[in-house]
């Protein structure tokens, strides 16, 4: 559990989100996800949600499943 905490969902981070919506046009819960990446200063997202590489307001995107990724 130690090597990846749950990070909270708080109120900010829904504001946070909401903003993701608005000005990224992210789905709610992909928002979700990048605002507590943001939030709780997390450099590194994997997911294969967003577009590999990105680097969205300091948090970048790697896609776990793309080999060349790494």
């Amino acid at each position: 559990m130690t090597a990846f905490p749950v990070l909270p969902l708080t109120h900010a981070v829904v504001l946070e989100a909401l903003r993701g919506v608005a000005e990224h046009g992210f789905s709610t819960c992909d928002a979700q996800v990048w605002a507590t990446a943001r939030l709780y200063q997390v450099p590194l997202l994997l997911t294969d949600d967003f577009s590999d590489g990105a680097v969205i307001e300091g948090v970048r995107i790697v896609n776990p499943l793309i080999h060349d990724a790494w």
